[in-house]
């Protein structure tokens, strides 16, 4: 190995020397190469400024003027000579892959500056070199400079990135460019749907959707589908953003809000049944008030009946007190109500009195008393439970 690194030198020591005497191109660029590996890069500057002078039309020699300023922190004489003829320096140069690359070093320094003019302009001529890149890191990682430094066509060169990222698999690099582009579908899709173009912002969502599981993603394509009105589209949407994001719970509550309303839609009493369980899944067994509020409220609209007025108090019958329960049903679905059951408790809890009664369409939306057969002292503690179609409702205190 040491061999081969000895011949190694002498080499480059003999074609120093020969060079030495031969005044060409090459010559410039073959020492100052040396010195750039070597770190020297003054050096490397002092020599490729002599060979311009002398080679003012060599592309290669320009190009390695501009790499060698830039290197030493010079950018605005990278730029000067870079530009000097920059059209045919750049179509000549073009297929060089380091020329390529420098374009997008040279166009960051100067975005790091704030010259922007220059900034764009490099990264533009970049982007006409790379029309049909070969997928390689490098370029992934070009592709995300140059759509910070061009805002305006940020769009397509990041999606072009992503595209060779995922072709060239390299996960990281798929999430740097899938982290920049989500904002950017959001932005869009949200500028849609202010205008009511519901369908064109999906389109756009589903183009994020591509980029990799996102619950976001899927929360917004749901909100989009209940408005275009594919609720079985929708759902499947919001239950993949509750599965990446079970904790989440405006998801839930989103989700709820768009069964009932489904389910206030529907006439299929299947379905809406359906609906309904799903909310009580979403809603139920959380201490969350939003949810708990929100579950009752849903709740109540599936309810087939509602029992207001309801009243529980002691009242005389001669020199006795007796139990009176007192209650309104209010029919809310096409279920029929055939009958109700009012049981009274004392206060160990035993049975006083049980009444059973049918329930005719007159009674509906009509105060209903139903009284005790068996009296009470004045300060007992008295309970009654209310059945309606053998179905318990609720249980009620005087206390």
């Amino acid at each position: 190995m040491k061999k081969f690194a000895l011949l190694f030198g002498l080499l480059l020591l003999t074609i120093g020397l020969v060079l030495s005497f031969i005044d060409t191109p090459f010559k410039y660029l073959f020492q100052a190469n040396t010195h750039l590996t070597s770190g020297k890069v003054a050096k490397a500057v002092k020599l490729l400024e002599d060979g311009y002078k002398k080679y003012p039309n060599n592309h290669k020699i320009t190009f390695a003027l501009a790499k060698a300023y830039h290197l030493a922190g010079e950018t605005e004489l990278a730029n000067k000579t870079i530009f000097s003829n920059s059209k045919k320096t750049i179509d000549t140069l073009k297929c060089d892959k380091d020329f390529r690359n420098f374009l997008v070093d040279l166009a960051d320094a100067n975005h790091e500056i704030g010259d922007e003019r220059s900034a764009k302009f490099l990264a533009t001529q970049y982007l006409t070199c790379q029309e049909n890149p070969k997928p390689s890191q490098q370029t992934v990682k070009n592709l995300l400079r140059v759509g910070q430094i061009l805002p305006e066509r940020s769009l397509e060169v990041w999606e072009k990135g992503f595209n060779l990222a995922n072709a060239i698999n390299k996960p990281e690099l798929k999430e740097s460019l899938k982290a920049l582009l989500l904002p950017k579908y959001f932005q869009m899709a949200d500028d849609l749907k202010g205008q009511k173009k519901y369908k064109d912002a999906l389109e756009i969502l589903n183009k994020a959707g591509v980029l990799g599981k996102c619950a976001e993603v899927n929360y917004e394509q749901a909100k989009l589908c209940i408005e275009l009105g594919k609720i079985g589209q929708a759902q499947k949407l919001f239950e993949d953003a509750i599965q990446l994001e079970p904790e989440n719970d405006d998801y839930k509550i989103s989700y709820a809000n768009a069964l009932k309303k489904a389910a206030l839609s529907t006439n299929d009493r299947i379905k809406r049944n359906e609906y309904f369980e799903k909310i009580k899944l979403l809603l139920a067994g959380d201490d969350n008030p939003v949810k708990a509020t929100l579950l009752k409220k849903i709740m109540n609209l599936n309810a087939k009946y509602k029992i207001t007025d309801s009243s529980l108090k002691l009242k005389y019958i001669g020199d006795y007190l007796y139990p009176s329960f007192t209650f309104k049903i209010i029919p809310v679905s096409d279920i029929e109500i055939k009958k109700y059951k009012v049981i009274f408790l004392n206060e160990e809890r035993r049975e006083l009195d049980n009444y059973e009664a049918p329930l005719t369409n007159e009674e509906l939306n009509q105060p209903i008393e139903v009284t005790s057969r068996n009296s009470v002292q004045d300060d007992n503690f008295i309970n009654a439970k209310l059945f309606v179609n053998d179905e318990f409702v609720k249980e009620y205190m005087n206390k």
